[in-house]
């Protein structure tokens, strides 16, 4: 018996010990009495069953500051089925302008070509004043292609016309390095000295900044391409509010479940008319008829990324304002359809009374309209639109469609992938 007793003991104090050396010691959590924690030098075990961290694995960041995320690279599949590899040569062309908002405007056709072997892109543009019933004086006009600046004289005008009339100034060409698998995005920028009033507005100079993106890609796009979207009817609860409409729609699209109403009350910020910049608050409120305005893509933007953020999504929203139309048709074709500016029923925009905020006069185009572009057919030349007035998808010819969107400021907004900006 005293025998089973001794070695029930000695097995009770080696498991005391064994124990005991696990423990860790005071030391190696917080420090001893005489080292601080902060000069503790604590050795870990060459192998853990712990995976080490690494310093460049660092955790996503969900902040709306567009400066700290970018879009994820993606494959390359919005080439046409007839291009079996993107073609060296290309021919591109299209059409800037200005949005005044009024019948006089400064126009820019451009066409870039390049050549098979050529390593450069021959830019050539041609500047346009667009007018009807004007009198004034000769003015000195600019024009830059990458900071490179050219002049033109415009003449003297006494028209008095109810045709739309333009007269062309100032051809251009200039070469762009460009070689083969590069694509190249040129910064447009026009400017036409005009001082005076036209249309009830005064004027101290008109013109516009642009982007234009070149490329053999841009050559190759798909003929036709066309998303089915469940449409959200802004009416009855925002009758004021297509833009965070048209975001709901193109937000359910991608998988998230969330209403029009939810959007606006929660996200959207607001701002009294005569008070506040289209450009960074909704203007008014959008549930009250003839009482709200709207906003422009930046307010979409940031309305769009404090969402994304609160729903820890990898989706960001970006802005593809002033960008050539051309790339708005390449991010459908590369599966994002974009949140668009334009008109209600294509009708042409004129200004409302402007009002003053921090010093710069604002101008309302009336009647402004946004909507989803969710198609386009090349071949026919028209596009599809999801708009939050109508129950059915619309068709309209892109002439159309183009013009009235280079008149709302060439605005549009896409919602992609993204991943933190590489901290370098």
């Amino acid at each position: 018996m005293k025998k089973k007793l001794t070695l029930t003991l000695l097995a009770l104090l080696i498991i005391a010990l064994i124990a005991c050396q696990k423990q860790p010691t005071g030391a190696e959590v917080q420090g001893s009495d005489s080292q601080s924690a902060d000069d503790t030098v604590i050795e870990k075990p060459a192998d853990t069953d712990t995976p080490a961290q690494t310093e460049d694995k660092q955790p996503y960041n969900f902040t709306t500051d567009p400066l700290l995320y970018e879009a994820v690279p993606e494959t390359e599949y919005g080439l046409s089925e007839k291009a079996e590899h993107k073609p060296c040569a290309f021919e591109l062309e299209g059409t800037f302008r200005s949005s005044t908002g009024t019948a006089l405007n400064l126009i820019v056709k451009w066409k870039a070509v390049r050549n098979e072997g050529e390593d450069f892109a021959t830019l050539t543009f041609d500047t346009a004043i667009e007018h009807r019933d004007i009198y004034c004086q000769s003015f000195i006009g600019s024009f830059l292609v990458n900071g490179e600046e050219f002049f033109f004289m415009s003449p003297s005008y006494e028209y008095n016309s109810i045709a739309l009339t333009r007269e062309w100034l100032c051809p251009i060409s200039v070469q762009i390095p460009c070689g083969y698998g590069e694509e190249k995005l040129i910064d447009i920028a026009a400017c036409w000295g005009f001082e005076g009033k036209y249309d009830g507005r005064s004027f101290k100079g008109l013109g516009f900044e642009a982007k234009l993106p070149i490329g053999e890609k841009y050559a190759a796009l798909k003929e036709n391409v066309s998303y089915e979207m469940k449409n959200i009817l802004q009416r009855p609860a925002l009758p004021e509010g297509c833009e965070i409409t048209s975001l709901a729609i193109l937000l359910n699209h991608l998988g998230f479940d969330v209403t029009h109403t939810y959007l606006a009350d929660n996200y959207l910020e607001q701002g009294k008319v005569g008070e506040v910049s289209f450009y960074e608050m909704n203007v008014g409120n959008p549930r009250e008829e003839g009482k709200s305005w709207g906003c422009y893509s930046p307010v979409i933007v940031k309305t769009a990324n404090k969402y994304l953020a609160d729903m820890v999504s990898y989706y960001r929203a970006y802005n593809y304002t002033g960008y050539d139309i051309n790339e708005v048709y390449y991010q459908l074709s590369m599966g994002h359809p974009a949140i668009v500016w334009i008109t209600m029923d294509f009708a042409e925009p004129y200004l409302k009374s402007p009002w003053t905020v921090e010093g710069e006069k604002l101008w309302w185009k009336y009647p402004l309209h946004c909507v989803v572009l969710s198609g386009y057919d090349m071949e026919n030349q028209t596009v599809t639109l999801t708009d939050p007035l109508k129950s059915s998808p619309v068709t309209i010819d892109m002439k159309t469609f183009e013009l009235r969107w280079r008149q709302m400021e060439s605005q549009a907004v896409v919602l992609k992938m993204s991943r933190p900006v590489s901290q370098q």
